[in-house]
């Protein structure tokens, strides 16, 4: 099972496009909440260092449909503590569904 995932993710070029997605949610954010970015000093693209977390495959009661999650860990730079996260969910056919961008 592990071996299709990760088939499908590099298939899909999963990763890549998530973090692409992150970039360009991250530029809105600062645009559109400037006073919450200043609150964690999130001025501009070197002010964050995202890191994937790895992704998974869900079989998901709530939505009543399978996907794929790519989870990105944010980081200040030069900080170890996490300030949030981001992460998108695909379909069977490597389609994005959603995406979220929380800060903590």
């Amino acid at each position: 099972m592990k071996n299709e995932l990760e088939k499908f993710v590099q298939e899909h070029d999963l990763i890549q496009r998530t973090f692409v997605s992150f970039w360009n949610c991250y530029k809105n954010y600062l645009q559109e909440y400037p006073e919450e970015a200043g609150e964690y000093q999130l001025i501009d693209r070197d002010s964050v260092q995202p890191e994937l977390y790895g992704y998974s495959f869900v079989i998901s009661k709530k939505f009543q449909r399978d996907f794929v999650k790519v989870l990105i860990d944010i980081y200040q730079k030069n900080e170890t503590f996490e300030i949030g996260e981001y992460w998108c969910i695909y379909d069977e056919n490597g389609e994005i569904l959603d995406d979220t961008f929380v800060l903590d």
